[in-house]
């Protein structure tokens, strides 16, 4: 079956201009992201040039398939916030969490969140804002632990003006309104961080930086978890060398052994950019990257998303140009018995009418279908939201068992973009969506079983970096998160 691209939804600069952040999936199918520009608070170019100050949005799932306008939840007016472009995560409660580049109180850029009501949506509360000192221009998404704190990058600022890593702190009352600085970038370890961070079941951080390292040409970083906080000085994974890559603007994916996945922007045979793996090793990781894709611009050149993996393996991610119709692509890269076909599959080629310029990360439903965004191009010429059916990602199932203690089956949902559980209940006949919980969204789910026999069944995750075993026991509707161990 060939893959076939359906156009969602067109932005026309008053709901929005410019969404590069990609998407995430709700337990009812609805899609959010963010716009980088326009809004209600358009403020008028020369020269064509972009309007407003960005937006975040929803596409709501209907019986028929998605409404074709997207609803915006908030513009941003500067004094809130300016050009959002990373991808939202979203709390058990359906809270939205996301980032601005720019402005907000100190003027360097926010961390907001939307709360969820009985209705819809509130607006956005600033829950901190950078001064410069503390970090300028986070561009990339944010990662939750278990306990609510968030952890994100900046692009610029810091004690170096070369980027930080941060966390804002949950708090009894909601979150501390001064980020902690964990790391300050100095160049030689990196610089410019853009991507999301993933975590380990330990709390290391893992990400990249754009430029910086030994060569100039950006960095795979981890930042260890410690006694007492974090590391101050990242670990340097790898260095790009522009001949195995340069720029690697997402962030990095593991798979089931640890191996970590990610692109680069540019570098590489062609310097059209290549999807790289950096492998799990006995003592830590290879310091050099393995270059599984170079792209050639015929099937793809620039890929700045990350990466999203399938139930077998397969990689699957977005060029913002090149191919077909020179306006971008959505590629798989084929995980064999061997390692990872050379050459990827070009699963889409946009052509302008239908989008331009694909940025974002690829997210999956439940039947394989994937969703993104691309920033320019479609109806309006100002970016689209769009559907991928028939594109052989194969989904992980999800599993069956009592979790309620009610002496029949449930069924377990997990949202793969905040990590979030739900169960569907089913109350003798009477079946009811609940939701369970929030982990990591790195740890993989990889079994059930009631492992504290107290009647009803567990979670079994498993850290696909460091293999450390923990369980979300249910008990009794009172959920909890604990260790087990390694394997």
């Amino acid at each position: 079956m060939a893959a076939t691209l359906a156009t969602l939804a067109s932005f026309n600069i008053a709901n929005g201009e410019e969404p590069v952040g990609g998407l995430i999936l709700d337990q009812n199918g609805d899609l959010f992201g963010t716009t980088v520009y326009g809004g209600a608070y358009g403020v008028g170019t020369t020269g064509g040039g972009p309007s407003g100050y960005g937006t975040v949005f929803e596409i709501t799932r209907t019986d028929t398939g998605y409404a074709n306008t997207p609803v915006t939840l908030h513009s941003f007016d500067v004094t809130d916030g300016a050009w959002p472009q990373g991808k939202l995560i979203a709390d058990a409660s359906g809270n939205l969490f996301g980032t601005t580049g720019s402005d907000g109180a100190n003027h360097y850029g926010t961390v907001f969140e939307i709360a969820k009501t009985t209705s819809g949506y509130a607006g956005t509360t600033e829950l901190a804002s950078f001064n410069f000192a503390n970090g300028y221009l986070p561009e990339g998404g944010l990662l939750a632990d278990a306990n609510g704190n968030l952890f994100g990058t900046t692009n610029s600022g810091g004690a170096n003006s070369d980027g930080t890593v941060f966390e804002i702190v949950r708090t009894a009352s909601g979150y501390a309104s001064t980020p902690v600085t964990l790391v300050n970038f100095d160049g030689n370890h990196g610089s410019s961080p853009t991507g999301s961070l993933i975590a380990d079941a330990d709390g290391n951080l893992f990400g990249t930086a754009y430029v910086g390292g030994s060569y100039g040409y950006g960095t795979a970083f981890e930042i260890a978890r410690t006694a007492s906080g974090y590391a101050s000085t990242p670990t340097t994974l790898v260095s790009f060398d522009f001949t195995d890559g340069s720029g690697p603007w997402g962030g990095l994916i593991a798979d089931a052994n640890g191996d970590l996945f990610g692109t680069t922007e540019y570098g590489g045979t062609s310097d059209d950019g290549t999807v790289f793996e950096i492998a799990r090793t006995a003592s830590g990781y290879a310091s050099t990257p393995t270059t599984l894709v170079n792209f050639n611009h015929t099937d793809g050149a620039v890929p700045i998303g990350s990466l999203i993996v399938d139930a077998n393996g397969n990689l699957f991610g977005t060029t913002s140009a090149g191919g077909a119709g020179n306006s971008g692509t959505v590629f798989e890269v084929a995980r064999s018995a061997s390692g990872y076909a050379s050459t990827p599959t070009t699963l889409v080629s946009f052509d302008n009418t239908d989008g331009s310029g694909p940025s974002g990360s690829l997210v999956a439903d439940a039947s394989g279908n994937l969703f993104g965004t691309t920033s320019s191009g479609g109806a309006d010429g100002h970016g689209t939201v769009f559907e991928i059916t028939g594109s052989g990602f194969v989904p992980k199932l999800p599993a069956a068992n009592d979790f309620t203690g009610a002496g029949v089956s449930d069924i377990l949902f997990r949202d793969p973009a905040s990590g979030n559980f739900s169960d569907f209940v089913m109350n003798n006949g009477q079946p009811s969506f609940a939701y369970i919980g929030i982990a990591d969204p790195h740890l993989q789910a990889v079994g059930v079983g009631d492992f504290n026999g107290d009647g009803t069944s567990d979670i079994l995750l498993r850290d696909p970096v460091s293999g450390k075993l923990s369980q979300f026991s249910m008990n009794n509707g009172q959920p909890t998160f604990a260790y087990i161990g390694f394997a």
